[in-house]
């Protein structure tokens, strides 16, 4: 279950950067659309913070365009690299189900290495899987300022953490199959820069990701302070008792973890 990942190679300054975030966007080939393109929205001069925003699974960078132009207009660079299998012009494409764990968290971790090159300190942040991937990174990496997880999917909610492992076989094992996000609505409310469906596999390696952070959380922390979480109490998905257990057991360790918990959503 343990997920290898390189060290750091961080850019030296800002020319490295503008060439290595060229050969990331040279990875968005023909097939992906133009929301779904990797991004960046960068000041002319090094920046005392840069930040990496994580796109959602099944999502594209278009998620955060909007958050990204406000935080430029408060003088910070931010990179928002495309996962891959993620952002293809159709959204019905089956690429996904192909990509397993360590491309995702090598796209992660090129994305702070060019972040390295465009600010003094670097932050990341994710939602649902890029929410566990950030705080994955803030363990990995320690040249991180924060790594801050948005209702992190560890596991799925319900499950038990023996479950949720099983589950990260099994399913990578199976032949996959695709579910809709919405299977019981007219699917309005899935945006148009995301796929309406996710397949099992695709979330097998959501897992993987989640029970290799669990697993590790039990003997190595983030440095104190880097880390943080915000949960959704109301989440229908994702296990927010497993997010507790990790953040006890790095508070344990003094990492005091920041964990924002939200109720009225």
């Amino acid at each position: 279950m343990s997920i290898a990942s390189r060290p750091p190679r961080p850019a030296a300054d800002r020319a490295e950067a503008e060439h290595r975030f060229a050969k990331l966007c040279a990875l968005d080939d023909a097939k992906v659309a133009p929301w779904g393109r990797s991004r960046w929205f960068v000041q002319p001069e090094k920046t005392s913070l840069a930040i990496v925003l994580l796109h959602g699974f099944t999502s594209s960078p278009q998620q955060y365009v909007t958050v990204a132009e406000q935080l430029k207009t408060r003088g910070h660079s931010v990179v928002i690299p495309r996962l891959p299998g993620h952002g293809d012009a159709d959204r019905t494409d089956t690429r996904l189900k192909k990509i397993r764990a360590e491309a995702w968290i090598e796209t992660a971790n090129e994305a702070c290495d060019i972040a390295r090159g465009l600010g003094e300190r670097i932050a990341v942040t994710g939602i649902s899987l890029s929410g566990t991937l950030a705080v994955w990174l803030a363990l990995q990496r320690r040249d991180l300022a924060r790594g801050v997880g948005l209702a992190p999917m560890i596991g799925v909610k319900g499950w038990k953490p023996f479950v949720n492992a099983l589950a990260a076989r099994l399913l990578a094992e199976l032949p996959d199959a695709d579910f809709k996000w919405d299977p019981f609505g007219d699917g309005r409310q899935i945006t148009a820069h995301s796929y309406p469906r996710f397949p099992t596999h695709g979330l097998a390696q959501c897992l993987r990701i989640g029970m290799d952070l669990y697993a590790r959380s039990r003997r190595d922390a983030p440095p104190p302070g880097t880390a943080a979480f915000l949960i959704n109490a109301g989440d229908p998905a994702v296990s927010n008792a497993m997010t507790a257990e990790v953040v006890r057991r790095w508070q344990q360790q003094g990492a005091a973890p920041e964990c924002v918990n939200l109720t009225d959503l």
